[in-house]
């Protein structure tokens, strides 16, 4: 159990009071396991459908049987899954009953009508999530009633008050999730479930959120618009759609696979000849201009700089920058539509010394034994690193790069020697055979600017001799302080030896 030492957790168990209520507690569970499949069991045998009392019957000349209504089984998955979130086939079972009723709803609602209550949805996951914030099937679930409503509105959207109205909703349905994403976080700021949630919501919140202008933009006029309507990919979760022809830089993938997608329902098709509930998804959705995508971006670069600063520790936080990155980098090229190399890199050297000097280093000075900075540290000197044809075309750069490299090489020694002042003065008994053993990720990161500056061509003789004796003597003093990894250290020391 989070939060619970196992001793106490055992101990709570031999109690016989809590026992005897674990047990009825079985028994009930069991009971409604029992009665949930008995019920679906007799629902789908012969498959009829739907009469209009809401129960289901079948009809052989002039008798009829009365099946369970779906509403039976749905009232029965929301009992047991508030107790106990977790198990999928639950949830399987709950979206069944709610895609199985979609043509009784049909018949009696106009057509492309949603047919599950969004509302009751997102209110059982939220409670679901409160028992269990880490629960995949209630965050999976959320995502999958999420997309259903997006994607089958309330109304048929034949006008563009009625198109806006329904984007006015969406909109304010995402800021929402977004809202609880960030309480959830506030809960707990690592809790990768919600983070890989967030970033879903920011996907289609990305794609399909923006304000109906397509009155007011002239036909062709694409300049401005930051996303292409791509029916495939607006409710998967992807941000690959997002800044057209940079979309490869940003390798956010679909959280909703194909199949996963296709249980969703009979989502709306893009065939302009058709009508009534395979009415076009563009109609729904209106791509953002750049001004907006960009406020998204921000917004969550921003949101992502005060969870790190919260915990140095928090590696989904971290992750999600690195990917909100290359976003970051289009927004702040205002050079044109097509900027230079040189441009886009000067941009991208720029925002790699502000992670250093303000994310970064504050972190491995603070928590220097925590690897998760160190591993942003890693990715940004490697994301920073300029391409074979920016090196063969632009030496001026290439040395503004080398001058960041030295700048973490003399910050990262400062860092040891801190470290190491604080081993001296500790206690003999706990003290390592190497100094500053508090560092080893700090003897990594040096390892790595050092070996990086190593194959820089703008180096005299002098000055990659004296880089390769220290980074040798990095791996000497690693060897020392991390040997279960010992080959590892030696495999680098003979690729140092071979620059």
């Amino acid at each position: 159990m989070h939060g619970q030492k196992r001793s106490e957790y055992k101990s709570r168990l031999l109690n016989p009071e809590t026992s005897s209520k674990l047990a009825t507690k079985a028994q009930q569970w069991n009971h409604l396991s029992y009665e949930l499949l008995q019920q679906r069991k007799k629902l789908f045998s012969g498959d009829t459908p739907s009469n209009d009392n809401g129960g289901v019957s079948t009809a052989d000349g002039g008798g009829s049987e009365k099946k369970p209504s779906p509403q039976i089984l749905l009232s029965l998955t929301e009992k047991m899954l508030s107790v106990n979130p977790d198990p999928s086939h639950l949830w399987n079972i709950r979206r069944e009953m709610l895609l199985y009723v979609q043509p009784i709803i049909e018949k009696q609602q106009p057509v492309n009508s949603p047919t599950i209550n969004i509302e009751a949805e997102l209110t059982l996951t939220a409670h679901c999530l409160q028992r269990n914030p880490k629960s995949y099937s209630s965050w999976y679930h959320r995502k999958w009633s999420l997309v259903y409503y997006l994607t089958h509105p309330p109304t048929i959207c034949t006008t563009n008050e009625h198109k806006q109205k329904h984007l006015d909703s969406m909109k304010s349905m995402l800021q929402s999730e977004l809202e609880l994403c960030a309480q959830f976080l506030q809960m707990d700021e690592r809790n990768f479930h919600c983070w890989n949630y967030r970033r879903f919501v920011v996907a289609i919140l990305g794609s399909c959120g923006g304000k109906d202008s397509s009155s007011n933009v002239e036909e062709g006029s694409i300049s401005d618009i930051a996303v292409k309507t791509d029916v495939d990919m607006i409710f998967n979760g992807s941000w690959s759609s997002w800044l057209d022809n940079q979309s490869q830089q940003v390798s956010m993938g679909a959280q909703l696979s194909e199949g996963a997608m296709a249980a969703v329902g009979n989502i709306p098709s893009s065939d302009n000849t058709k009508q009534g509930s395979d009415i076009i998804i563009a109609k729904f959705v209106s791509p953002l201009s750049k001004q907006e995508l960009e406020e998204i971006v921000t917004n969550e670069w921003d949101f992502t700089t005060s969870k790190i600063q919260d915990n140095f520790s928090n590696g989904s936080a971290f992750h999600y920058r690195s990917k909100l990155l290359p976003l970051i980098l289009e927004s702040r090229l205002s050079s044109g539509d097509n900027p230079s190399a040189s441009d886009r890199y000067n941009i991208i050297l720029s925002l790699a010394r502000d992670e250093w000097e303000s994310i970064i280093l504050n972190a491995v000075f603070t928590e220097p034994d925590d690897q998760t900075p160190w591993w942003y540290h890693r990715f940004i000197v490697s994301w920073a690193k300029p391409s074979d044809e920016l090196v063969d075309a632009d030496d001026e750069l290439i040395q503004e790069y080398d001058e960041l490299l030295f700048e973490m090489a003399d910050s990262l020694r400062e860092l040891l020697e801190v470290e190491k002042e604080g081993d001296d003065m500790g206690s003999s008994e706990n003290k390592d055979e190497s100094k500053g053993a508090k560092c080893k990720w700090a003897y990594i990161g040096l390892h790595l600017v050092l070996s990086t500056l190593l194959r820089s061509k703008s180096l005299d003789d002098d000055e990659a001799a004296e880089l390769k004796e220290e980074a040798a003597e990095c791996l000497t003093e690693l060897i020392k302080i991390d040997p279960n990894r010992i080959e590892r250290y030696q495999n680098l020391a003979i690729e140092i030896n071979g620059m």
